[in-house]
């Protein structure tokens, strides 16, 4: 009887979570693609401004991955496989662009090289026209190479040495062996981290705004289809344009990396160390780690320059006025620490059933349900956004306008992120563990309460941080759902932006940034203190 009522539960609470993913999921994605009409796609051909965004799109996306790709392979080779100095400097390059909001890159370009820039105009006495695809392309290569490189350096740290020693014993040169034996081998990574920069690049909405120029992209077309000219068709026909390459780019990564493994089998015989490389090569390598973070420190050393100048471009004495400003407006910054402490939390709670159903229930429809949970990942920001606008505009579920609905939409926006977390976290817990605490007596909700939630604690955390962060400094989910009661720090800095006040707009950067490092360096305290450092 009592696995019945377990049963039971179960399966109420199965049909629970599904209906929640339906009505903040599929739903939105429905409404969005409701309003494209078979008539209208043929707008997608013969309206240039229109066709001529989505081959933009296309173009940025593929140079961008590219330079993605190859700035990360040389990161992560360099830090994963070679002795040199300013390691810990160059890993923590790779964290800041992840805990920034995504436009401040390019809002730090044009701080440095526009037609004020303190290098172009004041040191060099140039004036450059950053606004374009040049700028956009140096910009989300900046912005999203660490993403691609996350998965290749895990694959590059787990790879043995012991075949390129062989290689090596047999006469191999370092050519050879790189491209016989390292290139090869790396490829699932390579793969794996160009898929990921790729979908993060299609979907950016905050750098193409705020340096794109003319150089229109589907994201910011249907911005200001919808902000502009009030075309919710015309948005939601670009929007579903932009979601398609999105779903197939996402279903990829899922095929290839997903069914990948990264672990080779070589036998019994180890390496502590990789077989050196020419001081030539390891050096030069070692360069151009050195050459590009100093951009990205430049980048970041700029605005808490540009925070503290009275008028960028022609008055640089010292003031705090900015950062006064940033603490008159202090209901955005309030705002964006709420949204995403309560997102956080929300997407946790949410999370940890549909893992643990995946995970170790196993029913029927797990691998549905397991789709369910990763599909807002492959949701561009914008779409998402755009599909909650719509959803929730009347009855039942009227929401427009309300911190519900933002919440709602970074919730359900973060929730692949969680869940893949906590879902790494089960598949790391043997079976073993829960069957000797019920061979000795406990029962499933004892066993759930004292052996499983204690060691997922780590992963718990790690997950709420990284939502968090994700939250603070998002832009693209919530340009078409805030009203001006629940405006966030990041729609402000836009606003800002827009308006070529470059000195408020660099505070609240520098505010917002520095809220995400105090969570950062908090939960690495934490996770330390618990054994469960985890390098982010």
């Amino acid at each position: 009887m009592r696995n019945i009522s377990r049963n039971i539960l179960l399966y109420i609470g199965i049909g629970l979570l599904l209906f929640i993913l339906f009505t903040f999921v599929i739903w939105p994605i429905l409404k969005v693609v409701s309003f494209v009409q078979l008539e209208n796609i043929s707008e997608l051909f013969t309206n240039s401004r229109w066709s001529q965004a989505a081959l933009n799109s296309l173009f940025m996306t593929v140079i961008s991955t590219l330079s993605c790709t190859f700035v990360a392979f040389i990161f992560a080779y360099t830090i994963a496989r070679l002795e040199v100095p300013f390691k810990r400097l160059f890993k923590f390059i790779t964290i800041l662009p992840i805990v920034s909001p995504p436009f401040i890159v390019g809002m730090s370009y044009i701080l440095l090289f526009g037609r004020q820039g303190i290098v172009s105009k004041q040191l060099l006495n140039l004036n450059v026209d950053v606004y374009g695809w040049h700028g956009l392309w140096l910009v989300q290569t900046i912005t999203f190479f660490p993403y691609a490189y996350t998965v290749i350096y895990g694959v590059l740290k787990r790879s043995s040495p012991s075949l390129e020693y062989a290689a090596y014993n047999m006469g191999s040169t370092h050519w050879q062996v790189f491209k016989k034996i390292v290139l090869p081998l790396s490829k699932p990574g390579i793969a794996g981290g160009a898929l990921i920069a790729a979908m993060s690049i299609l979907a950016d909405f905050g750098n193409p705004m705020v340096i794109g120029g003319n150089f229109t992209v589907l994201s910011t077309e249907a911005y200001m289809q919808m902000i502009g000219w009030f075309d919710l068709p015309s948005a939601a026909i670009l929007s579903t344009t932009l979601l398609i390459p999105a779903l197939c780019l996402f279903i990829l990564n899922r095929k290839l990396v997903g069914n990948r493994s990264y672990t080779t089998v070589t036998g019994k015989e180890s390496y502590t160390n990789h077989y050196p490389i020419p001081s030539y090569i390891k050096w030069s390598l070692f360069s151009f780690c050195m050459f590009i973070t100093v951009i990205v420190l430049l980048v970041y050393g700029v605005l808490f320059l540009g925070a503290f100048t009275t008028t960028w471009g022609f008055n640089w004495s010292l003031t705090f006025s900015n950062i006064d400003y940033v603490f008159s407006k202090s209901r955005e910054i309030t705002n964006s620490i709420q949204f995403a402490v309560y997102s956080s939390l929300l997407a946790g709670l949410f999370s940890f059933p549909l893992a643990f159903i995946v995970q170790r229930k196993k029913i029927g429809i797990h691998r549905f349900i397991d789709f369910l949970s990763v599909l807002p990942g492959a949701i561009p920001g914008v779409f998402l956004g755009l599909g909650y606008a719509i959803a929730f505009n009347s009855e039942p579920l009227m929401l427009t306008g309300t911190a519900v609905i933002i919440v709602a939409a970074l919730t359900l926006w973060n929730l692949p992120t969680f869940y893949s977390t906590l879902l790494a976290g089960l598949q790391q817990i043997s079976h073993s563990l829960e069957e000797a605490s019920q061979n000795l007596g406990g029962n499933s909700g004892r066993t759930f309460r004292h052996v499983l939630l204690p060691l997922l604690k780590g992963s718990f955390v790690l997950g709420m941080v990284v939502t968090f962060l994700r939250s603070v400094t998002c832009l693209s989910v919530i340009v078409f759902i805030y009203s001006a009661e629940t405006s966030v720090g990041t729609v402000s800095i836009l606003g800002l932006v827009s308006n070529g006040e470059w000195g408020k707009a660099s505070a609240f950067t520098v505010v917002l940034i520095s809220i995400a490092f105090a969570v950062l360096g908090l939960s690495q305290l934490f996770l330390r203190n618990k054994g469960n450092s985890n390098d982010y």
